[in-house]
């Protein structure tokens, strides 16, 4: 059994991970936070929805979402919550498109395993508008 707030800061030090890496930074740093067979759950149908199984996919799945953003999409934590083995996180998700900035909110629920993150499950607050935000990002994206 973990202590929460371990939990709590694992969780943080992976999002300011990641946040490095979608502004163009290592992926290494928050792919050695996951385990080999991490899973993660995106609802929706979105060009980034879907379940992504294993190491290797879900880290495409990041360089896909730094890919569509280009390279300008940011997690925000904004409150988080933690059991035994599990972290729920309050997030705000920011991309620049169009010249402007869009801003959507999630809720993050990890499961942790032996001090590596092996399941997320992203949910979004507004799921058509965290949709149209990603599907606007793709097709920027293909005119680039």
């Amino acid at each position: 059994m973990a202590d929460r707030h371990t939990l709590e800061q694992l969780i943080r030090e992976f999002h300011d991970h990641q946040n490095r890496f979608y502004a163009g930074g290592a992926q290494g740093p928050a792919g050695a936070m996951l385990t080999d067979d991490v899973t993660w759950h995106v609802p929706g149908h979105s060009p980034i929805a879907g379940d992504y199984r294993g190491k290797d996919e879900v880290l495409r799945y990041f360089s896909r979402r730094r890919e569509l953003a280009d390279a300008t999409f940011r997690i925000d934590i904004r409150g988080a919550l933690a059991d035994e083995d599990r972290v729920g996180i309050l997030a705000r998700g920011d991309v620049a498109y169009g010249g402007e900035t869009l801003t959507w909110g999630t809720v993050g629920i990890f499961r942790v395993a032996d001090g590596r993150i092996a399941e997320c499950w992203v949910v979004p607050y507004d799921q058509h508008a965290f949709d149209q935000i990603w599907s606007a990002a793709a097709n920027q994206s293909s005119r680039r």
